[in-house]
């Protein structure tokens, strides 16, 4: 009750020092709402740690003092204005300036001229794009005609570069028939949290994305293991049954298949993961000419028996930026998936280019073989085990794989596809630095 009644006292003394009855009821308020002592300088602290409803909390203080600024006392209140950490301006109906602090304008000469201009007449003297001026009147119009005024925020870049964001609010101040006498403008910066935010957001994401991989290696394990297990058990309970030691070698020979496949299913998985969870592989500028050299020299047998032509075009960028074995097992994969499924009917043509996308380097490789039915298997494409033509050496493993390395150095990999035409997949990677 003590400390109830010392706060009104307290806050009826700044609401007495703006000489207006609105402070006086309005902090009173405040105090019986929050139950807290304050000070000038516990507020300019309370700031300081970047809560982000200070400056809406604080605004009936706020407001009493601009409001006896305008009237009366006029250095005690601009000092007081001044010294709050906070953009603050205020604007007659018109939306011209009438009065700015130095955390709005630090500038002392730019916070001069200011006063008595609107924002496209300062844009204009600062040489500033209108649209910024035109932003800034379309919300004035907006918490001109709201009764609460109008929140927003804002990311601008300052003098060096670096994205800055703001909570800004338009709060109107009326007479007693409604009628706006000043409209006034304060903001918090919010970057920090803004990046925290971010960076959140960014950890939610890699947190779905394991929980649906985790998901995906379960469905695998249960599909892909369940048959070769399943024979295998079947075997050995048949060799348990017999006597003859020529049927038991027999069936022992079965099993080879069986473990290899179990095997070769593990490994990839275990591969896999290794790709997403590898955090210390080595990031590089990569020479593409190089890396196809490679991939070019590690299939030749097959681009000789299958009488291929590679074609290479990369004169629009031969550099892209990630881990160099990476970049080399996702050509080699889509190279010799070309050259695995090429059609019957004519000799395969490989093609593969380059284009500059930003700061991104696209990948191509383009084919003349069978093709993939995308309305068919396009979401199933680069899941484990799916296969789209028959083939001995089919397994589904090389475009997972493919898809999780481009993923986990953060590029992005798409299909282009028709039946009995070709196929043509796009890789997108960094450039060189």
């Amino acid at each position: 009750m003590k400390n109830r009644m010392s706060n009104k006292i307290l806050y009826a003394l700044y609401g007495a020092l703006a000489g207006l009855f609105f402070p006086i009821v309005a902090t009173v308020l405040h105090a019986r709402l929050h139950q807290t002592p304050l000070s000038l300088h516990t507020v300019i602290q309370q700031q300081k740690t970047e809560d982000l409803f200070w400056i809406i909390d604080m605004a009936p203080f706020v407001l009493g003092i601009l409001a006896a600024y305008i009237g009366r006392n006029r250095d005690f209140y601009e000092n007081v204005l001044n010294s709050i950490p906070s953009d603050i301006a205020v604007f007659d109906k018109n939306h011209r300036y009438l009065f700015v602090n130095p955390s709005a304008i630090k500038d002392p000469v730019h916070r001069r001229k200011i006063i008595g201009l609107d924002d496209f007449e300062y844009c204009a003297y600062r040489n500033r794009d209108a649209k910024f001026a035109e932003e800034r009147r379309n919300r004035f119009l907006a918490a001109k005609s709201s009764e609460g005024g109008l929140k927003w925020e804002e990311t601008i870049r300052d003098a060096d570069g670096v994205p800055v964001t703001h909570l800004r609010r338009y709060y109107p101040v009326r007479d007693s028939n409604g009628h706006m006498m000043i409209m006034i403008g304060y903001a918090l910066d919010i970057s920090d949290r803004k990046l925290l935010e971010e960076k959140q957001e960014v950890l939610i994401k890699q947190l779905q994305k394991t929980n649906r991989q985790l998901n995906d290696f379960s469905n695998i394990i249960a599909h892909n293991l369940r048959g070769p297990l399943g024979n295998i058990t079947s075997i050995v309970e048949l060799i348990e049954d017999l006597d003859d030691v020529a049927q038991q070698k027999e069936l022992i020979s079965y099993l080879k298949p069986c473990t290899e496949s179990v095997s070769a299913i593990f490994n990839q998985l275990v591969d896999s993961l290794h790709v997403m969870h590898d955090v210390d592989i080595e990031f590089r500028n990569n020479d593409l000419d190089n890396c196809l050299k490679l991939v070019i020299s590690s299939l030749d047998l097959e681009i000789k028996q299958s009488q291929a032509k590679i074609l290479i075009d990369i004169s629009l960028a031969r550099e892209i930026y990630g881990p160099e074995k990476y970049v080399v097992s996702m050509l080699h994969n889509l190279i010799s998936n070309a050259l695995k499924y090429r059609s019957p009917d004519r000799l395969p043509v490989i093609t593969v280019r380059t284009m500059n996308e930003g700061e991104e380097v696209i990948v191509s490789v383009t084919d003349n073989g069978l093709g993939i039915d995308l309305h068919k298997h396009g979401d199933n494409l680069f899941k484990i085990g799916k296969v789209f033509h028959s083939h001995p050496d089919s397994k589904g493993f090389g475009l997972f794989m493919t898809k999780t390395q481009v993923e986990s150095i953060g590029g992005k990999i798409w299909i282009d596809s028709a039946v009995g035409k070709g196929t043509t997949f796009f890789i997108m990677l960094k450039k060189g630095k």
